[in-house]
């Protein structure tokens, strides 16, 4: 379980998880967006009889995206919702079915660009959804997207 200090986003059900916790930013003296948006990470998951924890390399941009395409859904159950990583070592899918029923295809990489994967799913409902955009507007508080794109 984690704490109220720590800083994550989890999605679960029926015993099954994936859960990212930030740690800190990669390069913290950084103003620059390519450089500054990176942050380190804990990449946990439990799926049936699998589970493990690996750390990744993440960006701050891809916490905002799918938070705001997790509200879209949120809104109208039928849809997608995608968290995707620039090195693809972390992938979620939130299909919903128009009908409060969703379905998060869930795709991990144990090494950026290489490794070992770990793919699973887990169905959940419309219920879970405003706890996982709370821990998504933690992140993105604590955690903001710094510089700007050219």
């Amino acid at each position: 379980m984690m704490n109220e200090m720590t800083t994550y986003f989890e999605i679960s059900a029926n015993g099954s998880y994936i859960r990212i916790e930030i740690i800190e930013y990669s390069y913290q003296s950084s103003e620059t967006y390519w450089d500054g948006n990176w942050v380190n990470s804990n990449v946990s998951v439990k799926a049936g009889a699998f589970s493990g924890s690996f750390n990744a390399c993440l960006m701050t941009i891809d916490f905002e995206n799918f938070k705001n395409e997790l509200v879209k859904l949120y809104e109208k159950l039928n849809g997608i919702a995608v968290f995707q990583t620039i090195e693809s070592q972390v992938g979620i899918k939130i299909i919903g079915d128009g009908i409060g029923n969703l379905n998060a295809e869930c795709i991990v990489l144990d090494n950026a660009g290489y490794g070992n994967i770990l793919e699973f799913e887990i169905n959940f409902d419309q219920s879970h959804i405003p706890k996982i955009l709370n821990q998504l507007d933690k992140i993105t508080v604590e955690f903001p997207i710094v510089g700007k794109t050219k």
